[in-house]
């Protein structure tokens, strides 16, 4: 009984050190991984430099010493960018660790990281390097690490599983776009894809993000079940896919694709983003749920996107071929320009004063060609007025139909558009007189737009010119008819 006791004193008093001293050793690990990757001498991994260049070696030599195998003759995949008049190289770094379930080991889950970041820039012939330690030495630091996890625990998984350090993702998502444009793996295998981008700052976040987890059937209950049990809180999810890291060229041909993601806490492209300042104990916890999460995904009988996710989707013989715009989405909008009133029984128009507008509209997206756009604006409006202005402060409604002439994607469109106004006038002067809208001015005004537009990501351009229908008095004036007349360029950001 006495050797009993003593050997339940030994594990309760031994193990908990044991499972310490590894934790401990991984967030050395990871913390090691970002020094270097971030260090003076990668010079930022800009694209196309040296310093991306050492990075690289170094995330080779990691993938080959965690016994990853190669797709195709290397681990690199190499491709060209456009910049300017400039062809600048890149390389995706890919290696794999094979599936055992002989009905699962076909289908593929990626884990990926992008590897380049920002450089560096001369300032008073000073070299000014923006590390990227949190963005993203951590995801980078993190893939290697589950890379060595896998390889040490190749009979837990069923699915293959593909590492993927991606180039040029700061230049604008480039080499994911290129993985799945030029099938290193084929896009129809893979069934689940992670990027792991920013994930130093677990404890200042206060949380994970696992963006887009709802895009997989049953996603989001596995993921909250175990990160209840590794104490993880999630924060940001659902079916929507994360446009601004490497899921969006795997989400926009249907892979379900979660964004990874501890937050903006740290100083977000800016040179102070150094390896000092990331929480590696915290990294180790999400290395640890990923490995968990992954494991478990890696042996589920099937990876199915959910209907929520087909429901936002083009459907094409039963698979998910492009993600559809959502059909609503909303956001603020402001209208810069100037105005003046026609004179449609004179030889002459009034002179133009500044006009301005802003407030929200919503978007409808009726089909792939034509939008809806309605609008509710808070709006100064006017024109000269003999010696001084005329102002009125009003409530305007635009109602557009917007036809698109190119779209790429759901990321960009350019469009025309045409529809009516209301425009209920509540206030204004003409000089210094206070305008009188019970026997004098019209309360109430009707016209059309017209204009032309470009909408790139959650930002939208474009320019509208607006027309009266009717007059801006109650009764015909000494001049005739007086119908307002304005043109604006438009600025919008959807929430």
């Amino acid at each position: 009984m006495m050797k009993l006791l003593q050997i339940l004193l030994l594990f309760f008093v031994f193990v908990p050190f044991t499972l310490y001293g590894q934790s401990s050793e991984l967030a050395n690990d990871l913390k090691e991984h970002v020094r270097i990757l971030a260090s003076p001498e990668m010079e930022g991994r800009g694209l196309g430099t040296a310093g991306i260049e050492l990075a690289r070696e170094y995330i080779i030599d990691e993938f080959e010493a965690a016994g990853l195998e190669p797709i195709g003759e290397s681990f690199l995949h190499p491709f060209q960018i456009r910049l300017g008049l400039a062809w600048v190289p890149a390389f995706n770094i890919v290696g794999k660790i094979p599936g055992n379930d002989p009905d699962l080991r076909d289908e593929v889950i990626v884990i990926g990281a992008h590897y380049d970041h920002m450089g560096y820039v001369i300032r008073a012939d000073e070299k000014v390097i923006y590390h990227g330690a949190d963005d993203n030495a951590s995801g980078t630091a993190t893939l290697i690490e589950l890379a060595k996890y896998f390889s040490a625990n190749r009979e837990q998984i069923g699915r293959t599983i593909v590492f993927a350090a991606f180039d040029a993702e700061e230049s604008g998502l480039h080499g994911a776009r290129r993985f799945v444009g030029d099938s290193i793996v084929n896009p129809a295998d893979i069934k689940l894809m992670f990027s792991l981008d920013m994930v130093g700052m677990l404890e200042e976040y206060g949380g994970l993000d696992m963006k887009g987890i709802g895009a997989l059937d049953g996603g989001e209950e596995v993921a909250t079940r175990i990160a209840g049990e590794k104490d993880i809180r999630i924060k940001a999810r659902g079916h929507q896919i994360e446009r601004r890291t490497d899921t969006w060229p795997f989400g926009n041909v249907g892979i379900p694709a979660i964004h990874v993601f501890t937050g903006l806490t740290s100083p977000y492209h800016q040179p102070e983003d150094t390896y000092d300042l990331l929480d590696y104990d915290g990294m180790a916890t999400v290395k640890k749920y990923m490995a968990r999460l992954v494991t478990e995904y890696s042996n589920a009988p099937q990876l199915q996107p959910s209907s929520s996710f087909i429901a936002a989707a083009r459907v094409v013989d039963g698979q998910v071929v492009e993600i559809r715009r959502p059909f609503f989405n909303y956001g603020i909008i402001s209208h810069i320009g100037s105005g003046h009133h026609k004179y449609r029984d004179e030889f002459f128009d009034a002179n133009s004063v500044f006009n301005f507008g802003i407030g929200l509209y919503a978007q409808f997206h009726l089909s792939n060609k034509f939008a809806l756009q309605p609008e509710v604006l808070f709006d100064w409006n006017g024109s000269k007025w003999v010696e001084d202005n005329f102002r009125r402060q009003s409530l305007t409604a635009p109602l557009n139909i917007q036809y698109n002439l190119f779209t790429e994607g759901t990321d960009a469109r350019v469009f025309v558009l045409a529809g009516p106004y209301f425009r209920y006038n509540f206030g204004g002067k003409a000089g210094d007189i206070s305008m009188d809208y019970d026997e004098v001015f019209n309360e109430t005004e009707w016209g059309y737009n017209i204009g032309f537009g470009v909408e790139i990501s959650r930002f939208h351009f474009g320019f509208t010119s607006r027309r009266a229908l009717t007059d801006i008095y109650q009764n015909e004036s000494a001049f005739g008819e007086i119908r307002d007349a304005s043109a604006y360029f438009t600025f919008g950001i959807k929430f």
